[in-house]
C-alpha cells in the first residue's frame, strides 16, 4: 500500500474564506492471487469494456477551452445567480485588457461520481498492478463519517458529485490550465485572479449549485488533474432527481471556460453508502491499451 496527500480545499461556513484539509490517497494493490489476471480473452474484454465507460463514453466529455470576455468573480460567477450574493466580496465584473491566450489542449471532464464509473474502476483494479493508475482510494482526513452538511461546513466526497477536469493531449505550445490555474511553477494553487468557488458551476432544472471541494494537486506530483466536489442536495431536494436528467457543468479558469452537460440518472449517483470511492486521474488512449 502507498499512502500520499492531497490538499484539498473547502469553504468554511457563511464565508468566502477557504480551508484546506489533507485528502489522504491510498494506491492498494491486491494480495498475490487475488487480483484477477489479465491476458485472456475474458479478461481482455473486460478491462476493454472498463476503459471506454471510463475515458470513452457518455460518462466522459472531450473538451477544448473557449475563452469569455469578463472575468469570472463572486459578481459574475460561473452561472447567473450561482454564488449567495451575501458572501460576495468582489468587485463587479469588469472586462480586463489582458490578452488571453486561447488554450488549445484537450481535456477530459469525468463524472467520477457514477456508480458506472466507480464500477469500471473496481474492474481494473481487480486486474492488478497493471492498472495501478486507476487505484486511488480516496478519504478526506477527519470526514469520513456522516452526510455532507454544507452550512456547518462538513463535507463527505462520498456522497458529492465529483466532477475531474484531467489533461488529454497538450496544445501545440504546451500550454494548460496547470500553467495559468496555479503558481509557482504548478505547486501553488490557485494562481491570481482564480476565484474557485464562484467560478465552477452545476445546474440542473432543479436549481444549481458551486463547487465546495476542489482537489488541485498531489504533494508535489506533476498536476494531471482539478477535480471539483458538488453537493447532491440543494435546498434539502436532490439536484438530479429524475431519468437523464441534463447536468450543465461550467468552470471558468481566468477566462478559459471548460464547459459540457451530462445526462444523468439519479439512479446512477452514489449516495454515501459506497465504498471505497475513487477518484483517479488517469486516462488511457484506445492506442494505449496494447502498451499496458
Amino acid at each position: 500500500m502507498w499512502i500520499s496527500s492531497v490538499v484539498a480545499c473547502s469553504l468554511v461556513k457563511h464565508s468566502t474564506r477557504i480551508a484546506c484539509s489533507i485528502l489522504l490517497l491510498f494506491w492498494c494493490t491486491s494480495l498475490t492471487g487475488q487480483e484477477n489476471r489479465s491476458g485472456s480473452p475474458v479478461s481482455d474484454a473486460v478491462e476493454l469494456e472498463a476503459l471506454k465507460v471510463l475515458n470513452e463514453s457518455d460518462w466522459v466529455h472531450t473538451v477544448t477551452p473557449t475563452i469569455q470576455d469578463v472575468a469570472c468573480t463572486e459578481q459574475n460567477p460561473a452561472f447567473p445567480g450561482l454564488y449567495p450574493q451575501d458572501w460576495s466580496v468582489d468587485a463587479e465584473p469588469r472586462t480586463s485588457g489582458e490578452v488571453i491566450n486561447p488554450d488549445s489542449s484537450d481535456y477530459l471532464i469525468r463524472f467520477q461520481s457514477a456508480k458506472p464509473v466507480q464500477t469500471a474502476i473496481q474492474k481494473l483494479v481487480a486486474m492488478g498492478e497493471k492498472w495501478s493508475a486507476y487505484n486511488t482510494e480516496t478519504i478526506m482526513r477527519g470526514n469520513t463519517h456522516g452526510p455532507t452538511d454544507p452550512a456547518n461546513g462538513w463535507y463527505n466526497l462520498a456522497d458529492m458529485i465529483t466532477i475531474a477536469v484531467i489533461l488529454k493531449h497538450p496544445g501545440p505550445d504546451g500550454t494548460s490550465l496547470f500553467d495559468y490555474g496555479y503558481n509557482n511553477a504548478r505547486h501553488t494553487f490557485p494562481a491570481a485572479g482564480f476565484r474557485i468557488f464562484p467560478c465552477a458551476g452545476l445546474r440542473t432544472g432543479n436549481g444549481q449549485v458551486f463547487a465546495h471541494v476542489v482537489i488541485p494537486f498531489a504533494n508535489d506530483d506533476e498536476p494531471r488533474s482539478l477535480q471539483l466536489s458538488f453537493p447532491r442536495l440543494i435546498d434539502g431536494k436532490p439536484l438530479i432527481s429524475s431519468e437523464r436528467e441534463r447536468v450543465d457543468f461550467r468552470l471558468v479558469v481566468n477566462r478559459r471556460v471548460f464547459e459540457t452537460s451530462f445526462f444523468v440518472n439519479a439512479s446512477d449517483l452514489l449516495d454515501g453508502s459506497e465504498r471505497p470511492l475513487y477518484l483517479p486521474s488517469a486516462f488511457t488512449a484506445s492506442n494505449q491499451v496494447a502498451q499496458q
